[in-house]
């Protein structure tokens, strides 16, 4: 072979793969552009939509920057800095969404990520909305004697609040993604919102036995409840700026306004057939006291259907999803309640016939749920299964270890413990562990110990 030829090789074994990814490129960008422009122009007629540029990357990644929104007829625009779209099927932005009545299905994962989003409160969109609910839920002055400020109907985090606590603009952050597993047929679900400086919302789920033939139609498909987490956090400095918003313009205090609305919290939980037990009304004091973050945990012993919850007594839900609550970090002991559903207790009421003699007679009140926190002794050989749960574990000469246990590594079990306002780690060798008790919530029965 001569030199050109060798050299002309050589030149094409470095070409052909850029041709290739450039062309493969060009047709992601090409889609994205095309896809985008068409939902700009399908909007026209409710807000004008502009972008800077889109980004796209051959793993799966669209991100359009940038991005201004006038809604007809104002003149304020919102503002978001990007929204990125992200899957392991990169194909999926190639072929794009179904049309003409052609049926494609859904990548095995997607994600979304919008940053930045910006509204300004002063803007006459915002003002239009507040105008509008001036005069949809008036203050009864019989009922609140002290009906003045911007809490007298309790906390109600608006837009005419947030000006008066000094914010010119609403900045937030939200995504949310899915991936599905076909073999298993489960599927996790997540979802984020951080709206700065004010709350954010976390939530997780897994979803079990999950109608593959359904989803893969791009239907709402049937499934089983696996476990599901729940985090809300509001930022403590706001919660405290919030109080003192609350106090402007009345004669009660900061500090009794804390209590004034955790009451109105709960007189409108009453109002909708919810009594909260001693447990969760003390933490709902606290909540409106400290601020910080509320956590739930639904954990069933095995997989739910959300459609079966309807045909349960609310003083079971607790004990058949398995619920744990705590907030900021602290477990929630008592979490008893009780609820009175809208139209009996769940869907078997409108099936059982009433009982002869009961049907003019008074409804018998929901029994309260009562749960006991008890340490039940497992396997040592089965702490890994434990992660995420709080224990106690108690090594050999040792003082007693009790925290949440966050992972087995090298040879020891690491369990946050929780001392004089902060976190610490310690690390157990499990060679040195003689027992571990799991937490465990229990429901006490009617008349139990």
């Amino acid at each position: 072979m001569s030199r050109s030829a060798k050299l002309l090789l050589i030149v094409l074994i470095v070409l052909v793969p850029v041709l290739l990814y450039g062309i493969a490129k060009g047709a992601l960008y090409y889609k994205a552009k095309t896809t985008v422009d068409d939902f700009v122009l399908a909007a026209a007629n409710h807000a004008d939509i502009r972008y800077v540029d889109i980004d796209t990357d051959l793993r799966g990644i669209v991100t359009v920057n940038q991005i201004t929104v006038q809604p007809s007829g104002y003149q304020d625009t919102i503002g978001i800095h990007s929204v990125r779209v992200s899957s392991d099927d990169p194909m999926f932005f190639l072929r794009g969404g179904p049309s003409d009545g052609e049926n494609r299905s859904p990548p095995p994962q997607l994600g979304f990520e919008v940053a930045g989003i910006k509204v300004p409160l002063h803007s006459d969109l915002i003002n239009a909305g507040l105008a509008g609910d001036a005069g949809a839920a008036p203050t009864d002055a019989a009922d609140a004697p002290e009906a003045i400020g911007a809490c007298a109907n309790g906390l109600n985090i608006d837009p005419a609040m947030l000006q008066q606590m000094g914010f010119a603009e609403l900045t937030m952050d939200l995504g949310g993604r899915y991936r599905v597993d076909q073999t298993t047929r489960e599927m996790s679900l997540a979802f984020d919102l951080d709206m700065h400086d004010i709350e954010s919302v976390h939530a997780n789920a897994r979803l079990t036995d999950v109608d593959m033939q359904t989803f893969a139609a791009g239907g709402a498909p049937q499934f089983n409840l696996g476990d599901l987490t729940f985090a809300m956090r509001v930022n403590p400095a706001f919660g405290r700026q919030a109080l003192k918003t609350c106090a402007i313009g009345t004669e009660q205090p900061v500090q009794e306004w804390s209590e004034r609305l955790a009451d109105q919290a709960l007189v409108q939980l009453e109002a909708q057939g919810m009594t909260l037990g001693h447990g969760l009304s003390s933490a709902l004091r606290r909540f409106y006291a400290e601020w910080g973050e509320f956590r739930l945990e639904a954990r069933p012993a095995k997989p739910v259907g959300l459609m079966s919850l309807l045909f349960v007594p609310p003083e079971q839900l607790v004990s058949i999803l398995g619920l744990r609550m705590s907030l900021n970090d602290r477990p929630i002991d008592d979490i008893g309640f009780e609820w009175k559903r809208p139209g009996g207790q769940g869907l078997n009421a409108l099936l059982e016939p009433t009982p002869q003699g009961e049907s003019d007679g008074p409804r018998r009140p929901p029994s309260r749920v009562l749960m006991r926190r008890e340490f039940i002794e497992v396997p040592v050989n089965a702490i890994g299964s434990y992660i995420d749960r709080e224990v106690k574990i108690k090594p050999r000469g040792e003082p007693l270890r009790e925290g949440v246990l966050k992972r087995i590594s090298d040879g020891d079990a690491e369990v946050e413990q929780l001392l004089h306002g902060g976190r610490f780690t310690v690390f157990v060798p499990l060679r040195e562990i003689e027992s571990v008790a799991v937490l465990e919530l229990r429901q006490i029965e009617p008349g139990g110990g």
